[in-house]
């Protein structure tokens, strides 16, 4: 269900007695295309989502935090500025906590605050519903002791809460998408330079619709394979004596001799030529061509890169058969399927995937519609 923002501030004022100061609404993102180049400075092409995280926050006139969220089963926080100081000795932390106390430590707010968060993201899906929260407690913390920071640095500081206060080794994509969201755009990162620019997408006046298939199948970035990935393009771009993959070739790649790190290679060179395909793809209207580039890049994941499952290859694969656009998306390991079709195949698409996950006896999937790309990080009150 949305979140409305009379109800919302209703709702606080319900918990707290008192009236917010600062709302904010932090969207989730999808990426495209795009995956595991990040953090080898390449190209990716994300969009903001109409689903997000809102919080409403107050400061109080002691030093007590008090945090009621929605986020991972209605947790509650609350704790003291003392409290904060020696928890953030003991890096890494987890769950909602950890970034309570990484955003109060990074900030160095000396007060405490009444919060309320709510969330319409679905966690650990792929949809970065962490640099969400992350960035929603940022923005609202920064606001409300007149402190506000630029978008550069508050996509540094979302990155850091994840690195170093949650011990996750997350790239700069997923926080840049987020706060650089504009509406009927993409953004095209460039990692390397921490930066992103808005680039049209206009799918909709195509007749398309972006789909979003929550495969139901959680994936945690901390305990997957994801740190070995970052580690084997690491090795491969010191064999190489490359700053980072970006600046890898296809002549790179056959200098490789071991055959996992060539196929990582493989996997960050061709994954950047396609972002930037799908751009130009996009800019002439040529649907068909960015439907198979979808498709391609998953199978690089998949068979390359080694980040798919069985249930993420056969979503794409029925998907493939409608003559549907798709890929995983996100780091992998679980989480979620991005989609192109056309407006009119949401029916379709959500029967046949609960016909074929019924028949494997999997967790039902959860499809999400994405009409057109959202706004990004923005203050509502």
């Amino acid at each position: 269900m949305p979140v409305r923002e009379k109800t919302f501030v209703n709702h606080f004022a319900q918990l707290f007695g008192e009236s917010p100061q600062s709302v904010w609404e932090s969207p989730g993102r999808v990426n495209l295309i795009g995956d595991h180049t990040d953090y080898q400075g390449g190209f990716a092409l994300p969009i903001a989502v109409p689903y997000s995280t809102w919080i409403a926050a107050r400061l109080r006139p002691d030093e007590e935090i008090h945090v009621y969220s929605d986020y991972l089963h209605d947790q509650r926080v609350d704790l003291s500025l003392n409290a904060v100081s020696q928890l953030a000795k003991n890096k890494p932390l987890s769950g909602l906590l950890g970034f309570v106390v990484g955003v109060w430590d990074l900030l160095g707010v000396n007060t405490g605050a009444n919060i309320l968060l709510m969330s319409t993201l679905p966690v650990a899906s792929g949809l970065s519903s962490s640099a969400s929260l992350s960035l929603a407690l940022l923005a609202a913390l920064s606001d409300l002791t007149e402190h506000p920071y630029d978008a550069k640095t508050l996509i540094r500081l979302a990155r850091q809460v994840e690195n170093v206060y949650l011990g996750v080794e997350s790239g700069i994509l997923d926080p840049l998408a987020i706060v650089r969201g504009q509406r009927d755009c993409a953004i095209f990162v460039d990692a390397l330079a921490e930066e992103g620019q808005p680039v049209a997408f206009h799918y909709a006046q195509a007749g398309k619709l972006l789909f979003i298939i929550d495969t139901r199948t959680p994936r945690t970035l901390a305990g997957s394979g994801y740190h070995e990935r970052v580690k084997e393009t690491q090795r491969a771009q010191d064999i190489l004596g490359i700053p980072c993959l970006r600046f890898a070739s296809a002549h790179d790649i056959d200098q490789l001799t071991d055959p996992v790190l060539q196929a990582r290679t493989r996997h960050i060179v061709r994954e950047n030529q396609r972002v930037q395909s799908t751009i130009a793809a996009a800019e002439r209207g040529d649907w068909n061509q960015v439907n198979q580039l979808l498709w391609d890049s998953h199978q690089s994941l998949s068979r390359d890169f080694m980040v798919s499952t069985p249930v993420l290859d056969e979503t794409v694969a029925w998907l493939q058969d409608m003559g549907v656009g798709a890929r995983m998306t996100g780091a992998g390991f679980g989480g979620s399927v991005v989609a192109l079709g056309d407006s009119d195949q949401y029916t379709a698409i959500e029967s046949v995937l609960t016909r074929r996950y019924r028949e494997q006896r999997w967790t039902l999937p959860r499809v999400l519609t994405v009409p057109r790309p959202a706004d990004g990080l923005h203050k509502v009150l």
